[in-house]
């Protein structure tokens, strides 16, 4: 298996996405075994197991997954879980859809405001807060906002040098 390097990470240059792990019956639970072993013995490293990580995809893999992907944003918080087991088991969790999914993108500074009255106390944007608050939530997540417009991605990637108070971060949650 060829292999590509992802930061100083060495994985398959080919991945497996295994979401369907995490919906019951789709496929079932022998089939998704079956599938994740075979990932390994055929040289892939690469194995996404989205948001399958409350359902054991980490045991199964033998503790060779590196990371779960899934949604938690302001609006989508049901994931809350997630990150602590992700941090229990030694694997990063990579937040897609950080603000609630292309329909809420706008949301995080007008629909709630502890994101824009802290954001304003930093002199940043509510979508700069939000981007720091979900990591600062748990050492493990690793947010992964789209952007397509370049001043976007740098207000995005601000979020790594804002430092939150632990009561900023309790704050959200609060309300």
């Amino acid at each position: 298996m060829h292999t590509r390097r992802i930061g100083d990470v060495e994985a398959s240059a080919i991945g497996l996405g295994a979401m369907p792990m995490s919906i019951e019956g789709r496929p079932d639970e022998a089939r998704s075994l079956a599938g994740l072993h075979a990932a390994p013995d055929a040289g892939v490293t690469l194995i996404d197991t989205a948001d399958a990580c409350h359902r054991g995809a980490g045991g199964i893999l033998g503790g060779r997954s590196a990371s779960v992907q899934n949604q938690f944003s302001p609006a989508f918080r049901s994931s809350g879980p997630e990150p602590e087991l992700c941090d229990e088991l030694g694997v990063a969790f990579l937040l897609r859809s950080p603000f609630g999914g292309i329909s809420r993108a706008g949301e995080p500074g007008s629909a709630y405001a502890p994101f824009a009255r802290i954001a304003e106390a930093h002199g940043v944007s509510p979508h700069r807060m939000c981007l720091a608050w979900t990591p600062a939530r748990s050492p493990v997540v690793v947010p992964i906002p789209g952007a397509s417009r370049p001043q976007s991605v740098r207000d995005a990637a601000g979020a790594a040098d804002l430092v939150l108070t632990a009561d900023e971060v309790a704050e959200p949650d609060a309300a």
